[in-house]
């Protein structure tokens, strides 16, 4: 995203002195659930992990995935 054609083109151009750069607080994806014997199925918003406690916590992997995750929390 910071290397993308939009950031190219309002750097050279001169545009960015002008604009307000901020830091973004996470990301989130939207998500369809199927609806299964123990869950619910339907839409949900999840917040993307940024770090190996929030891996662990997070819905959007399973068992293994969020292992691995961890590790390459821990190995950055």
């Amino acid at each position: 995203m910071a290397s993308g054609k939009l950031v190219k083109i309002l750097l050279k151009t001169r545009v960015a002195k002008y604009l307000e750069w901020k830091c973004i607080d996470g990301t989130y994806v939207y998500q369809m659930k199927a609806e299964g014997f123990f869950a619910k199925g339907g839409a949900k918003i999840e917040k993307v992990p940024a770090n190996d406690k929030e891996a662990l916590k997070s819905d959007l992997m399973g068992l293994f995935e969020k292992r691995r995750c961890k590790n390459f929390f821990q190995y950055v």
